[in-house]
């Protein structure tokens, strides 16, 4: 048991990583309620519903909560209160009018103040800042409560989580093909962990490769980009543009999200061709840039398939066209094919000027 969860009436847990914020939630509530049944000592709300005008919803509402939290726990010694969507929970601009966000956090703020003695409370959330939430609501349970963040970044690599989780799930990875799932499936806890089961079912107690992982993988949403990028950089056109539309077809607003692993993939084969143009070895090359081995060889194959100018042109090129994707979206995918054109037709070579 985690005494220090027991010691908090009031918690928060947030982040984008919703694998160890659901974890980490479930883990304060099994010790809260050690040895009761949680059909009668949980009760759970979502902020979204009850901010939602009477009528709109039959699910839940403020009353609801007020009520829950001034009754009795009955057939138990204590209760847990769960709100999801804790970001939600701010203060009316018009504290005239007594609506629902008013309700809402003038409930919650009694709460944080003065927490029933046989309840407690725990608050989660997908917001990734402490700005994102209500500043004297979060500074309340800051000082009195415990606060918990699990947030990754787009640079952020989880390598030795992945590694410990898979030996939990009887999957013996190495740092190798950590570095690989990761490569193709993203950063994304959830993500990561969901591949793993999968993985888990087929090759349990084996030693795992990278063509393994790639052949279980496959059907995964990012495993198409990971070849989008691949194509590009081997200049071929035609896979790179039916990728590139199969993507966009499936998820049109992702066009963001491509053009950075774009950009990502050039900036790598930019700073390997730097390194081949200063004659480092192939060996040296490979110790530097955190990638399994199979995938250094691959790229360091595809960075040969341009000139030192080419890749530099490419990436000032990249860079003007940064603003535009972001805020152009509906030329977003006429913007990238353009872009694969050029690049693989060899337009780079020349030096700018």
């Amino acid at each position: 048991m985690n005494s220090e969860n027991k010691l908090h009436k009031i918690c928060l847990i947030y982040g984008n990583q919703q694998l160890l914020v659901d974890e980490t939630t479930d883990s304060i509530i099994e010790d809260l309620l050690e040895g009761r049944q949680h059909e009668w000592a949980l009760e759970r709300f979502n902020a979204h519903e009850l901010l939602k005008n009477t009528g709109e919803s039959g699910k839940q509402n403020v009353e609801d909560l007020l009520i829950s939290c001034e009754t009795l726990p009955m057939l138990t010694d204590r209760k847990v209160i769960r709100i999801d969507n804790f970001e939600l929970v701010k203060k009316s601009r018009n504290n005239i009018e007594k609506n629902n966000q008013h309700l809402l956090y003038e409930t919650v703020e009694k709460i944080i103040k003065n927490p029933p003695e046989s309840i407690w409370f725990v608050f989660t959330s997908t917001a990734m800042r402490e700005q994102d939430f209500s500043n004297p609501l979060f500074h309340s349970i800051k000082q009195t409560g415990l606060i918990k963040k699990f947030t990754a970044h787009e640079n952020a690599t989880p390598l030795n989580w992945v590694i410990q989780r898979g030996d939990t799930k009887g999957l013996p990875l190495s740092a190798d093909a950590a570095r690989l799932l990761i490569d193709i499936v993203g950063s994304d806890l959830m993500d990561l962990d969901h591949e793993l089961e999968k993985l888990s079912l087929y090759l349990s107690g084996e030693k795992i490769t990278e063509e393994m992982i790639k052949e279980h993988i496959r059907g995964h949403k990012h495993f198409s980009v990971f070849r989008m990028t691949d194509a590009l950089s081997r200049k071929e056109l035609l896979p790179a543009l039916e990728i590139l539309e199969q993507q966009l077809q499936v998820t049109p607003r992702e066009h963001v999200r491509l053009f950075s692993l774009i950009i990502m993939q050039f900036r790598r084969l930019l700073i390997i061709h730097s390194m081949l143009d200063q004659f480092y070895k192939e060996s040296e090359i490979i110790n530097k840039i955190s990638l399994p081995a199979f995938l250094s060889k691959q790229v360091l194959a595809q960075a040969r398939n341009f000139t030192s100018v080419e890749l530099q042109n490419i990436y000032s090129e990249l860079a003007e066209l940064d603003l535009r994707i972001k805020f152009q979206s509906s030329l977003a995918p006429l913007i990238l094919q353009d872009l694969f054109q050029r690049i693989c037709s060899g337009q780079f070579q020349k030096k700018a000027g």
